[in-house]
């Protein structure tokens, strides 16, 4: 079924109006039946957070919260839409997570893409939005813009209104039980959120990107099957985990940023992966390359007039893979220790150069952290001072790095 809404190419600026304040004085004095509709399955997990555990080999920074209890959106007592909205998300939401079977994953995807739609109209810079963002959804399958349209103003209030519950529904459907969180999902559910301005949920919805049991298709009642959380495709996808950063770092939560590091970039199928994509082919030619050179020295040797055949295969043998092995650790030598990328944060003396290569990404975020909290002119680095600069210095030194050396700091080398 197409998507329906209630606003139109003729829809004047008075209609939206009246309909924001009518809903918006319906969440004050509405019953509590327009309001208490129960989103989710007959079957619920509790998706409890573990405390942080410190890794024997690389050290990180202790657990600052709980995230299940702090990093939750508030979804008792959300602020309801437009009719519009009503139409496009909540009733479709709840239409989709009462269903006893499993849902499909396009309508999941449609569904939060038009929380994303309704999300880039309630976040832009002016009080005015176009009317063609929601048109869009009904002309475009994709949701793109159409150009022209109506300004259709918002108030402040409206805006926190749609806010808050595009925020809870979008949490409730990337929550539930029957629901599985593909790549596509997340990256959209994590673009709404920081529309929204509201990351508070992101590091327990990257937890259960890896930890959510997966429903079973086509079982009655439906049937879930534990996941290795370990496995390469379970990682946080970098730009994912970089986007999620930036919004944590927009609201100020020097905790939050904590999280969603440790919950993306730490976690080991986010190593597993980076291990397969970037170190594998270099590790297998490796190996392999003592039999490609010991092959090419017995076709070689012979045509070797100087020395004997058996000399000649000794000096090829050991030539060639002398050349190529020394070629190959100064290339990792270089890979491994290249800190032209690092701007305060870098590695405590003594850090593993495997190590080093596969936390990079985790010393990159942190180095943004670092800078987003401290002083922006150089002049002025290392006058930084207070509880949060403390805890993010702690937190850093925890994690094996080292924030402002002083050798490279200016003036002090």
């Amino acid at each position: 079924m197409r998507p329906c809404l209630l606003i139109r190419s003729h829809t004047s600026r008075g209609l939206v109006e009246s309909a924001f304040n009518h809903v918006w004085a319906g969440t004050k004095h509405g019953t509590a039946a327009a309001r208490g509709h129960c989103f989710g399955s007959q079957t619920s997990f509790d998706y409890t957070l573990p405390p942080r555990r410190r890794n024997s080999s690389f050290p990180r920074a202790r657990s600052t919260s709980t995230i299940a209890q702090k990093h939750v959106p508030n979804t008792s007592s959300g602020p309801s839409l437009s009719t519009a909205l009503d139409n496009e998300v909540v009733i479709k939401a709840e239409t989709l997570l009462q269903s006893p079977l499993i849902p499909d994953t396009a309508e999941v995807e449609g569904l939060l893409q038009a929380c994303e739609v309704f999300a880039n109209l309630v976040s832009g810079e002016s009080q005015s939005v176009p009317a063609s963002n929601l048109l869009s959804l009904e002309e475009t399958p994709n949701g793109a813009n159409v150009p022209g349209g109506k300004e259709i103003p918002l108030t402040v209030s409206a805006k926190n209104a749609a806010a808050q519950l595009i925020s809870s529904t979008a949490y409730k459907v990337i929550k539930d039980p029957n629901i599985y969180i593909t790549p596509k999902l997340l990256s959209t559910y994590v673009n709404v959120q920081a529309l929204l301005g509201r990351p508070s949920s992101l590091p327990e919805v990257f937890y259960l990107y890896a930890y959510k049991p997966v429903p079973k298709p086509k079982t009655i009642p439906v049937k879930y099957t534990i996941p290795n959380p370990n496995k390469p495709t379970a990682h946080i996808p970098l730009p994912v985990a970089d986007a999620a950063l930036t919004a944590a770092i927009k609201t100020k939560d020097l905790s939050l940023c904590f999280d969603i590091i440790h919950y993306s970039v730490c976690a080991r199928a986010f190593w597993n992966s980076k291990f397969l994509r970037k170190a594998l082919v270099p590790i297998s030619g490796a190996v392999l390359c003592p039999f490609a050179v010991y092959k090419l020295a017995i076709e070689l040797s012979p045509y070797l007039d100087t020395m004997e055949p058996t000399m000649a295969f000794n000096v090829l043998f050991g030539g060639v893979l002398s050349y190529v092995g020394f070629t190959a650790t100064i290339g990792y030598v270089a890979v491994t220790t290249a800190n032209d990328q690092m701007d305060r944060v870098t590695w405590v003396e003594g850090t593993p150069l495997y190590e080093r290569y596969m936390r990079e990404d985790e010393r990159m975020l942190i180095d943004r952290v670092a800078g987003a909290w401290g002083f922006k002119q150089r002049s002025r680095r290392g006058e930084e001072e207070g509880p949060d600069w403390e805890a993010l210095r702690e937190w850093v030194g925890m994690s094996g790095m080292i924030l402002d050396r002083t050798e490279l700091m200016d003036g002090m080398q």
